[in-house]
């Protein structure tokens, strides 16, 4: 499956990979699928591992997914998110994405999954 996430309310963290192509549009309906688990807290950290995705993409699943993370994501997740890339994703989706991760707070962008864990770990439990 190229989306998948996992609570884990016992670590206190909230993990999720996409790591294959993908329509935006899928990226979109997945993202809604989360924040509507019973199980979701606003207020636990993610983890976004996006290594290894390549986006398909349309101008309208560009804008919902946009839309999607100012108006309904963003909302809905209070802590912090760390968001870890690799070589694999091209130029145009990486500048996306940095541009939507620069509109919230305490989010950062890494290309080191362990780097990430260690910025999510400070920023949120030390």
């Amino acid at each position: 499956m190229p989306c998948d996430y996992h609570l884990n309310l016992d670590e206190g963290l909230i993990t999720v990979s996409v790591t294959e192509e993908v329509p935006l549009g899928e990226v979109a309906a997945f993202a809604r699928q989360m924040l509507a688990d019973p199980r979701y807290d606003p207020l636990l950290p993610q983890l976004f591992d996006l290594r290894g995705l390549t986006v398909t993409r349309t101008p309208p699943a560009s804008a919902d997914l946009r839309d999607f993370v100012l108006r309904e994501f963003r909302p809905k997740a209070h802590a912090s998110i760390a968001i870890v890339v690799d070589g694999s994703l091209d130029q145009r989706s990486l500048a996306s994405l940095y541009h939507l991760s620069c509109s919230r707070d305490k989010t950062e962008v890494f290309d080191h999954y362990e780097q990430a864990l260690k910025w999510l770990m400070r920023a949120e439990f030390v």
